[in-house]
């Protein structure tokens, strides 16, 4: 992958992990970087991964469980979810925009499938 040290929305690498999410991947050499569009009802289900993740909800609101644990996050909250922990969400009535990274990088397989 070429080195990016700027980069618009557009030069960004763009996926779909699956309906309702929007993602663009901001490339870096030791973490996994996402900007995460979510459609309003969008239900992720719960997961785990072997890498550690942490998140900034950017706009709008979900519900985020994660470990057993409940939360409601709104703009400017952020959240931390340790390597193996289950962890799953549910975004509410508007559309949401979640910024995520995952330490260390997941692999070409993962970036599929976890979406947040």
């Amino acid at each position: 992958m070429p080195k990016l040290y700027f980069a618009s929305p557009r030069d960004l690498a763009f996926s779909e992990p699956q309906p309702g999410i929007q993602r663009r991947l901001i490339p870096a050499d030791h973490a996994t970087i996402a900007l995460s569009d979510l459609a309003p009802r969008t239900v992720i289900e719960t997961h785990k991964h072997d890498t550690e993740q942490v998140g900034l909800v950017m706009k709008g609101s979900l519900v985020l469980v994660i470990a057993g644990e409940q939360r409601i996050l709104t703009p400017g909250d952020t959240y931390r979810v340790p390597a193996g922990a289950a962890h799953g969400a549910r975004v509410f009535e508007e559309p949401s925009q979640v910024l995520t990274i995952w330490v260390p990088p997941l692999d070409e397989g993962s970036r599929s499938v976890h979406a947040i």
